[in-house]
């Protein structure tokens, strides 16, 4: 063991930089449980509006998705409250709080100005925002699978949705996204 006065600025470099490296490898198998929770909740959720939309032809059943954070955010709590889903607390961790929690925000304020105010084609924006939150939180843990699939997500969806744009269908781009997220989340669990 190195005594503190024997400890070169080198030395003291490279055990932060370990330190930093371990906590993004915990936070990145930590993350799995929760891509895979928010995908298996996006998957229920856009099923459940399209289900509704089609079978009754009205738009309304979109007003289902405001339902999902108050389900989400009790469970992530709870998931996050075992001993083993102890991830590390960091820059990095509560950067991706602070990603995911802009997402929320931006989505669910978005989707009510659209409602109030401001019609838009919400399907294109959110499914956009999504595409970004994945990515970003994919270039803050340093982990292709988590960008690359973020960015087929925000592209790739903001096309359909542009296509898919008047009926029920375009759940079904939230669907896609919903697997692509939980598999996401079944790699990162995978990897661990």
């Amino acid at each position: 063991m190195e005594s503190v006065n024997e400890m070169t600025p080198a030395r003291s470099l490279e055990l932060i930089n370990e330190t930093l490296e371990s906590n993004r490898r915990a936070i990145i198998a930590g993350s799995g449980k929760f891509f895979i929770l928010w995908g298996v909740l996006l998957c229920i959720f856009s099923l459940a509006v399209y289900l509704g939309w089609s079978h009754t032809g009205h738009a309304s059943w979109n007003l289902l998705w405001f339902a999902m954070p108050a389900i989400g955010y009790p469970l992530a709590f709870l998931l996050g409250k075992g001993r083993k889903a102890k991830v590390p607390q960091n820059y990095v961790s509560s950067l991706l709080g602070k990603i995911w929690g802009a997402f929320g925000f931006f989505s669910i304020t978005l989707s009510a100005l659209a409602i109030i105010a401001f019609p838009m084609n919400l399907s294109l924006v959110i499914i956009l925002l999504f595409g970004c939150a994945e990515t970003i939180s994919g270039i803050a843990l340093k982990n292709w699978p988590i960008i690359i699939a973020g960015a087929i997500l925000g592209i790739g969806g903001a096309c359909a949705a542009v296509k898919l744009a008047s009926g029920p269908e375009q759940m079904f781009l939230f669907t896609g996204a919903a697997v692509v997220l939980a598999l996401t989340g079944v790699a990162l669990q995978l990897k661990k």
